[in-house]
C-alpha cells in the first residue's frame, strides 16, 4: 500500500545521466521524498527488489536494458506489476511513446526541467490511488534475482517478430561482408549461439561432382569422443535426408572463434537435446544444419520457429558463398587449362587489359525503366518479416523475368522498387519498344503472382511503372576494388521522377514524350499532362500507354491495360480542347469519355482529373499566359 507524502513515500529512479539524474533527485528530495536511483534497467530491477519503491520514474534509452524493456519486465510479474511507472525521457518520436505505452508504462512525460510541476502533478496522481504492492513477495523474489535470470526474462518478452527481424538484419549486414564461405560459417555459426544454446553444430553441404563439405563448431569445447559421437549422428542424418546423393569426395573443417583457439576440449557433459534443419535455396535443399545443446528437451516452439526463421534467411547467403567458391574453383581450374596452351606472362598481360578497359564508359541512347511497389510502407509494417522476404522474391523473380524476356538488364533493387537498362550493355533494335513490352507484361503478370502471406491494402496490391529514352554515360563506375556497371544523366533522373508521378495519375505506366515519339506506331498511347516534374524547368509531356483495344484482348490482359475507341478519341478532343482554354466544350468531350467507359465498368481517372480541373477553372480562369501544363512539387 502507498503511504502518504509525508510518510516519504519511496520512490526509484532509472537514468544513466548524472547531471539529470541530479536535478530529479534534488527535486524530489526536496518535495519530501525518499529517493534511490538506477544507473541502468538491469540494476533498477535489482533495486526494485531490495529498495522496494512505490513509483519508480524511469528513461528510455539507458544502457544494458532500456526504460521499456525493463518496464515490460516488472508489469509482466504478479509482485511488481501495481508498482505505477512514469516514463520521463527525452526521446519523444512517436515510435518511443508507442514502446513506453506497449511496455505498460502509466504515464509519459518529455524529460524537461520546466516538465518538473507535470511530474510532481501524475506521481502525487497515481501514488494517491493506493494500490496493493506486494512487498513481501518482492523481496521473497529479491533471492532468485541475478544478471543472468534478467536477461533470460527480457528476452523472453521481447516481441518475437521484431526479434527475428533483428536476426534477418544482422544476416543482412553479414552478407554484405561476404569474403569466402568459411568466413559466411564462421558469422553464421556466431551468430546461431547468441539465438540459442549452440554448444556444438555441424553444417553439411552438397558441393559439386557428388562432394561433401563438412564444417563443424565446437562451441563448448567438447572432448573428442562426444565430438565424435556428435559427427556420427550428423552424417547418419545427412545420408538418411539425402540417401540418393553418394558421396564421393569429403572435406572436413573445423571452425573456431577467437575465444575456442585457446579453449582446451575438456568438456565430457553429454549432449542432451539436439536437432537437424535443412537448409533450401530456390526451392532446393542443398545443406543440413546440425545443433546440439547440454540442457533436456531444449528446443521449444518458440525457439524453433527462431531457428527456422534465421536458418532460412541464412540458406541463400551460404548458398551465394558456395557459388562464389565453387566460381573461384572454377576459375582456377581455367586458368590452369588456359596455361596449357597460353604463355601465364602473356595470360596475365590480356587480364591486365581487361580490367583497365572496363573502367572505361560512353555515351549511349537508352531506355530506363523504374518500377515501385505501392503502399508498400504499409504492407512492409504489417508484414511478418519472413513472409516479406519471401514475397519479395517472388516478386522479383516475377518481373525480373518480364525485364529479361524482353532485352532488358537489371541495374539494381533499390528496396522494393527496380531499376531495369534497356539497351546496354547489349545493343536492341528499339529500346523504348523493348521497354514498353516489358512493362506491360510486368502488369498483366501481376495477376499470377502469389500474394499470400502478406497483409495488402485496402486498394490491393500493384505497382508503378515509369520509363523514359535518351543519351546516359553508361560503363563501369567505381575504383579499381569495385565496378558497378551502371548509367547515370538526366535520362535516369527523369526516369525516376516519371515513375513517382504514376501515383498521382493513378496509371499502371506513365512514359515521356521520348518514349512516345520511338515507338508510338507499335503501341496505344493517351496523353496525361504536361508537367514539370520536380528538379526539371521545361515542362514533359506524358503518355500512359495500353496492351490492346477493347473488344480486342486477349485472355490475361487486365482493364487498367485495355482502352476503348471512341473513348479514346473523345478524351483526345477535350484534351486538344482543353489546352486552348475552350473549356466549355472540352468538358462535354471528357464526359463522354468518362460515360463510356463507366458503362464499361472501367474508372477513367484521367477524364474525371480533367473534369475537376475545368470546374476550377470555371469558377478561377487561368491566367492569360497559362499553357495548360502544372508543376509537380512532390517526387
Amino acid at each position: 500500500m502507498a503511504k502518504e507524502k509525508n510518510g516519504k513515500n519511496r520512490i526509484l529512479l532509472f537514468e544513466d545521466s548524472d547531471i539529470f539524474a541530479d536535478m530529479v533527485l534534488e527535486f524530489l528530495n526536496a518535495e519530501g521524498y525518499e529517493t534511490e536511483r538506477a544507473e541502468n534497467g538491469l540494476e533498477g530491477i535489482k533495486k526494485v527488489h531490495s529498495f522496494l519503491p512505490e513509483l519508480i520514474i524511469s528513461d528510455i534509452e539507458m544502457p544494458l536494458f532500456k526504460g521499456y524493456q525493463s518496464t515490460r519486465l516488472l508489469k509482466s510479474r504478479p509482485s511488481t506489476r501495481n508498482i505505477p511507472v512514469i516514463m520521463f525521457t527525452s526521446l519523444g518520436e512517436t515510435k518511443d511513446r508507442f514502446w513506453g505505452e506497449l511496455s505498460g508504462a502509466d504515464y509519459y512525460i518529455e524529460k524537461a526541467p520546466e516538465n518538473f510541476s507535470l511530474l510532481l502533478e501524475q506521481m502525487e496522481k497515481l501514488l494517491s490511488e493506493k494500490r496493493e504492492i506486494d512487498f513481501e513477495q518482492i523481496k521473497r523474489e529479491a533471492r532468485r534475482i541475478n544478471d543472468n535470470s534478467l536477461i533470460e526474462m527480457v528476452n523472453n518478452l521481447l516481441d518475437n517478430k521484431l526479434y527475428q527481424t533483428t536476426l534477418i538484419g544482422l544476416l543482412t549486414d553479414l552478407s554484405c561482408r561476404l569474403s569466402s564461405l568459411e568466413e559466411t560459417l564462421r558469422g553464421v555459426f556466431d551468430l546461431l549461439t547468441n539465438l540459442c544454446q549452440a554448444e556444438i553444430a555441424s553444417i553439411m553441404i552438397k558441393d559439386d561432382d557428388n562432394s561433401l563439405l563438412v564444417y563443424n563448431y565446437n562451441n563448448a569445447g567438447f572432448n573428442e569422443e562426444i565430438s565424435a559421437d556428435f559427427k556420427a549422428i550428423t552424417i547418419a542424418d545427412f545420408n538418411t535426408r539425402f540417401s540418393d546423393y553418394k558421396v564421393i569426395n569429403h572435406e572436413s573443417l573445423e571452425l573456431k572463434n577467437d575465444e575456442q583457439e585457446t579453449k582446451k576440449l575438456e568438456n565430457n557433459k553429454r549432449i542432451e537435446s539436439y536437432i537437424m534443419i535443412p537448409l533450401a535455396s530456390g526451392g532446393i535443399e542443398f545443406a543440413t544444419m546440425h545443433i546440439g545443446t547440454t540442457i533436456k528437451e531444449y528446443f521449444s516452439p518458440i525457439i524453433l520457429e527462431n531457428l527456422n526463421v534465421f536458418l532460412s534467411s541464412a540458406a541463400p547467403i551460404i548458398a551465394n558463398a558456395l557459388r562464389l567458391k565453387q566460381m573461384e574453383l572454377l576459375q582456377k581450374k581455367t586458368r590452369a587449362a588456359f596455361a596449357r596452351y597460353v604463355p601465364i606472362d602473356v595470360m596475365d598481360e590480356i587480364i591486365k587489359k581487361s580490367s583497365t578497359q572496363s573502367t572505361q564508359s560512353e555515351t549511349r541512347v537508352v531506355t530506363i525503366l523504374f518500377s515501385d511497389i505501392r503502399s508498400f510502407t504499409s504492407i512492409s509494417e504489417n508484414t511478418p518479416a519472413q513472409e516479406l522476404v519471401n514475397f519479395l522474391n517472388r516478386y522479383f523473380s516475377l518481373m525480373g523475368y518480364q525485364i529479361t524476356s524482353e532485352g532488358g538488364n537489371i541495374d539494381k533493387f533499390i528496396g522494393d522498387a527496380i531499376m531495369a537498362i534497356f539497351g546496354a550493355p547489349k545493343s536492341l533494335d528499339n529500346s523504348s519498344a523493348s521497354a514498353l513490352k516489358a512493362a506491360l507484361r510486368m502488369v498483366a503478370s501481376l495477376a499470377t503472382l502469389d500474394v499470400s502471406g502478406i497483409h495488402l491494402p485496402e486498394q490491393g496490391f500493384a505497382t508503378g511503372i515509369g520509363l523514359n529514352c535518351g543519351e546516359c554515360v553508361v560503363g563501369n563506375i567505381g575504383f579499381q576494388d569495385k565496378l558497378d556497371y551502371t548509367v547515370i544523366g538526366d535520362t535516369v533522373n527523369l526516369a525516376s521522377r516519371v515513375e513517382g508521378v504514376t501515383k498521382y495519375y493513378r496509371q499502371p505506366i506513365i512514359v515521356t514524350e521520348n518514349i512516345y515519339n520511338d515507338a508510338r506506331g507499335e503501341f496505344i498511347f493517351r496523353k496525361a499532362d504536361s508537367v514539370r516534374v520536380v528538379g526539371k524547368d521545361h515542362p514533359v509531356a506524358l503518355y500512359t500507354v495500353y496492351a490492346c483495344w477493347d473488344g480486342e484482348e486477349e485472355e490475361g490482359i487486365p482493364g487498367s491495360l485495355i482502352i476503348d475507341r471512341e473513348s479514346l478519341d473523345q478524351y483526345n478532343k477535350g484534351l486538344q480542347l482543353y489546352t486552348i482554354a475552350e473549356f466549355k466544350t472540352a468538358k462535354q468531350y471528357f464526359s463522354k469519355a468518362l460515360e463510356i467507359n463507366k458503362k464499361k465498368g472501367r474508372n477513367d481517372y484521367l477524364s474525371s482529373l480533367y473534369l475537376s480541373r475545368i470546374s476550377e477553372f470555371e469558377k478561377n480562369p487561368p491566367p492569360k499566359d497559362w499553357d495548360a501544363t502544372i508543376t509537380m512539387t512532390e517526387k
